[in-house]
């Protein structure tokens, strides 16, 4: 099933190597054809590592396209969106959303500073141009799609606006589209999926069969509870990404400026094709003001030891990274976070305090009006970004979260969860899902007059269920098994079309 496929890539830049990788073993082994949706900067290097001959230049949205004007030719295209927002029940203000950076900046701007480029100056002074420039993103993708005629869409990511609107028209065309994600189970894996929030279903499946069937637990995920409760770790690839930060250091970062400033140049004198590059003096401008905002605003932020917390009774609320694809992407929501805060604020019970604890890449990137918003709210405590996350989930009576990896650390931690979005855990079954605003009040004062643990043995093989039908349903992300790789794949999209079946045979029915 998987030979001979045409498939259209959109890159990922940030795992350029893995999937160089990944895409060149398919062409040789498995005949693959692959197109590539990327600026024409990018086009050498993905001929040169993957083997690509076809190309589809990104354009810049921000500028007029030839169909525009033409009544009949905007009305085919609006009946085509709103046939893909039919279908998806997605409608495009999502992906306006889910791109808070540039062209959502408006949802945006009270939260974090972030460098203007032409898109947020141009949507900023215009609230109408979002809506214009999604437009051209789905011609594009409709034209682009219908050119390509691919047998599947390769994605790092939808959470993108280009690939969100890609992936949407895709599936609207009826053709198949996948990505491939880092786990937030197992360091160092990742898996395939189909699923447009882009969780691993193969997982949930799994995890619910070893329940059903009450399946032994391996001696890996026995060691993997045991580890983590005795010595607490974040997440392999997040902690990568952390000290990776703290290296790069003073040199390392001017270098990555200089560089920006060398493609701006560049595109500025008509070198460079395509959208315009991020503007070199703003990133430089932020750099230099985030460590004054961090020292300026350090005084909103308090520090708790084991002992204080134990004798605390608190609510935990960890803040995600601003902007960040678990919000904006997958959990819409809940993408205001100062209205998180302030909504748990409003049902704290008596004698709790709401303990939030800011996300270490968001300090000094607020304003600090910002702070002084939170820290006004009735039993609200800002804790350190910096101070270690697990004492907090530890101590904690409940701990809040959408799709947080706060959740599954207090859950391996046996603390009580809650959560208002789907996550990547919810096949363990044991955090308590709210599905209607209005229960949540209730949820909270039950789950915090019941004891978080019943019966540990049967808890702890909950986990492990989920642990071991992840690890069967990932793939080691360094050294790439590429048979494995592609077996993966091959597992996933016959899932999608059982579960196209089944579908199909409802309707029918």
């Amino acid at each position: 099933m998987l030979n001979d496929l045409r498939v259209l890539f959109l890159p990922k830049n940030s795992r350029h190597g893995f999937f160089s990788t990944v895409l060149h073993a398919a062409v040789e082994s498995l005949g693959w054809q692959v197109q590539v949706v990327c600026e024409p900067s990018a086009q050498k290097q993905w001929s040169k590592s993957v083997g690509a001959k076809e190309f589809f230049s990104v354009p810049d949205f921000t500028k007029k396209r030839d169909w525009e004007g033409n009544e009949a030719a905007e009305r085919a295209l609006d009946e085509f969106i709103a046939a893909c927002e039919q279908t998806s029940g997605v409608p495009i203000g999502h992906i306006v959303l889910a791109g808070e950076r540039d062209l959502g900046r408006g949802f945006s701007e009270p939260a974090y500073y972030w460098f203007r480029n032409r898109i947020s100056k141009l949507v900023l002074a215009d609230n109408t141009q979002p809506y214009l420039i999604v437009r051209r993103m789905f011609a594009f993708a409709r034209d682009t799609l219908k050119a390509a005629s691919p047998d599947l869409v390769i994605g790092g990511e939808w959470a993108d606006t280009l690939c969100f609107a890609m992936s949407l028209a895709a599936r609207q065309l009826g053709i198949r589209c996948v990505v491939f994600r880092p786990s937030k189970l197992w360091s160092g894996r990742g898996y395939w999926t189909d699923d447009p929030l882009m969780y691993n279903t193969l997982t949930r499946d799994a995890s619910a069969a070893r329940r059903q069937r009450g399946a032994e637990i391996s001696d890996r995920a026995r060691m993997k509870i045991s580890d983590f409760r005795q010595t607490p770790a974040t997440l392999g690839y997040v902690q990568k990404n952390w000290d990776d930060n703290e290296r790069r250091g003073w040199l390392g970062y001017h270098v990555i400026l200089a560089k920006l400033f060398a493609v701006q140049l560049s595109h500025a004198i008509g070198l460079r094709q395509g959208p315009p590059p991020k503007p070199a003096v703003p990133i430089a401008w932020d750099h230099y003001r985030q460590p004054f905002l961090k020292w300026l605003q350090s005084g909103f932020f308090q520090r708790f030891d084991q002992e204080a917390l134990a004798k605390r009774r608190y609510i935990l609320l960890a803040l995600h990274k601003d902007p960040e694809q678990a919000l904006n992407y997958q959990a819409p929501f809940w993408s205001n976070q100062i209205n998180t805060v302030a909504f748990l604020s409003a049902l704290l019970p008596i004698g709790y305090s709401l303990l939030v604890r800011e996300h270490r890449l968001n300090t000094g990137r607020r304003p600090t009006e910002y702070y002084r918003q939170l820290n006004h709210l009735p039993g609200v405590v800002l804790v350190d970004a910096f101070d270690s996350q697990f004492k907090y989930i530890a101590n904690a009576d409940l701990v809040v979260t959408d799709n947080g990896s706060t959740g599954w650390e207090a859950v391996m931690l046996g603390r009580r969860v809650m959560t208002v979005a789907p996550h990547f855990f919810e096949g363990a079954g044991l955090d308590r899902r709210v599905f209607d605003l209005d229960n949540v009040a209730a949820t909270m004062i039950d789950l915090l007059n019941k004891p978080a643990v019943v019966d540990q043995a049967l808890y702890d093989q909950k986990l492990g269920w989920l642990l071991d039908a992840e690890w069967d349903t990932t793939t080691p992300m360094q050294p790439i098994d590429t048979s494995e790789m592609f077996g993966l794949l091959q597992q996933v999209l016959n899932d999608t079309s059982i579960q196209q079946e089944k579908i199909r045979s409802r309707s029918s029915a």
